[in-house]
């Protein structure tokens, strides 16, 4: 059973929702905002969270929680939850426009083919969590999985460990899982695909090297069947290359709303300078986390920028300055922000220097040009440094000879202590920063 599409209606702080779901869905946003509501309700939906009368948005009408998925004997098909106050929980398989009443555990049986495996921030929830996993390879007793899972299994019941203990453990048996692959790779892979993974916040207890490690990890297990959802708030988590799988979860007077992009995003040469930049500082997955985004070319822009703001007194910590690489990549982000709905302002230099060429004038225009032109200005603007921050900072015209060593020297300029930031650049950033 591969899960595409979960509904969910009048549950906890939700009216509606509707989430399109890759093997691997990242649900991000700020706290409260409904991203463990929408765990809980697939947990209700296996029967591994009670439904509860708090849990009705509104207690005269129904919860109703949908699930689209595809079965290989089957074909597609929506199971569906109907639960009103005081009656039991109802369910219902959709398919070909007839909707059937049908028995919990026949559903269990004929359909609901994945188990789940829940890992919460309870004291026992890798335990229970891995004993699901269990129950999946049980025919497997003999391989080198069953026999870890088991030794794994007993420590954990007969020690009293620490949550970050307990998740090392559930680390070291998920990347077990990889290194086996090699020796019983069609035997785990037709189990892997009956598998999802539930993760709210993978990234309590893990360092910043073991988060990267754990991302890398689950998006390995997602690519060979598993189906995988998590909660997080670490930009360790958010890749910029699985943008598809981001689910972004924000409230919009008073309603929780979802943002998704599942199309193509990228084409070409885009798809492959969009990655090595990323590469190069993954750290950029912070922009999905921020409630405007600052984008600009390079590190002496993102390093001015920050300073002269903090100098003005107007900096805001909510806000994140995004380092792009340079300005043909800037397009891009633009893409994916516009994509997520994320207010944003692109900050560029004009290059338009009396000592370019007309070919290097006629590239930087386009370049310019390209970069207003993608903007959507609901949610993003614009500003262009004449001809680039230093010029404004010096306040003068820069030769040639210079601009190799610029961001030595403009960052020496505003460090001095009787600098006083220009008019003209002030409004700049006040605009920047509004």
């Amino acid at each position: 059973m591969d899960m595409k599409k979960i509904m969910i209606t009048n549950w906890q702080n939700i009216d509606y929702v509707n989430i399109e779901i890759e093997k691997l869905l990242i649900l991000i946003g700020e706290s409260n905002r409904g991203k463990t509501s929408i765990l809980k309700a697939l947990s209700a939906f296996f029967g591994e969270y009670e439904i509860k009368k708090d849990d009705f948005k509104d207690i005269k009408k129904a919860i109703e929680i949908r699930i689209k998925c595809y079965k290989n004997n089957r074909g597609f098909l929506t199971l569906k939850l109907l639960k009103k106050e005081n009656e039991e929980i109802k369910y219902f398989v959709v398919q070909h426009g007839k909707e059937v009443e049908i028995d919990l555990e026949i559903l269990k049986k004929e359909y609901i083919t994945i188990r789940g495996a829940i890992i919460t921030s309870k004291d026992n929830s890798v335990y229970e969590g891995l004993l699901r996993v269990r129950d999946i390879f049980l025919d497997n007793l003999d391989n080198q999985i069953i026999k870890d899972l088991n030794s794994k299994l007993s420590y954990l019941k007969n020690n009293k460990l620490s949550q970050s203990l307990q998740r090392k453990i559930l680390f070291s048996f998920l990347k077990n899982i990889l290194y086996s692959l090699d020796e019983y790779e069609i035997k785990i892979k037709s189990k892997l695909s009956d598998l999802f993974l539930i993760f709210e916040e993978p990234e309590l207890h893990l360092n910043p090297q073991e988060s990267r490690e754990m991302y890398s990890l689950l998006i390995k297990l997602s690519k060979i069947g598993v189906q995988i959802i998590l909660e997080t708030h670490s930009s360790y988590f958010v890749g910029l290359k699985q943008y598809r799988s981001i689910c972004l979860v924000r409230k919009i007077r008073g309603e929780i709303k979802v943002f998704q992009y599942t199309g193509k995003l990228l084409n070409g040469d885009e798809i492959k300078n969009f990655n090595m930049n990323y590469w190069i500082n993954p750290d950029r997955g912070e922009m999905f986390f921020a409630k405007k985004v600052i984008l600009v070319e390079g590190q002496t822009d993102k390093i001015a920028l920050s300073y002269l703001a903090k100098k003005i007194g107007i900096y805001n910590y909510n806000y994140s300055i995004i380092e792009c690489g340079s300005k043909s990549i800037i397009p891009q982000f633009i893409k994916v922000l516009n994509g997520y709905k994320i207010p944003y302002i692109a900050v560029y230099d004009k290059d338009n220097h009396e000592w370019r060429s007309d070919t290097e004038l006629d590239s930087s225009n386009l370049k310019n040009k390209k970069i207003r032109g993608i903007i959507n200005r609901f949610i993003g603007d614009y500003i262009e440094f004449e001809n680039d921050i230093e010029e404004e900072i010096c306040e003068e015209k820069r030769e040639r000879k210079n601009y190799k060593n610029k961001p030595y020297y403009t960052l020496q300029k505003i460090s001095e202590k009787d600098f006083v930031i220009p008019k003209k650049l002030e409004n700049k950033i006040r605009r920047i920063y509004k």
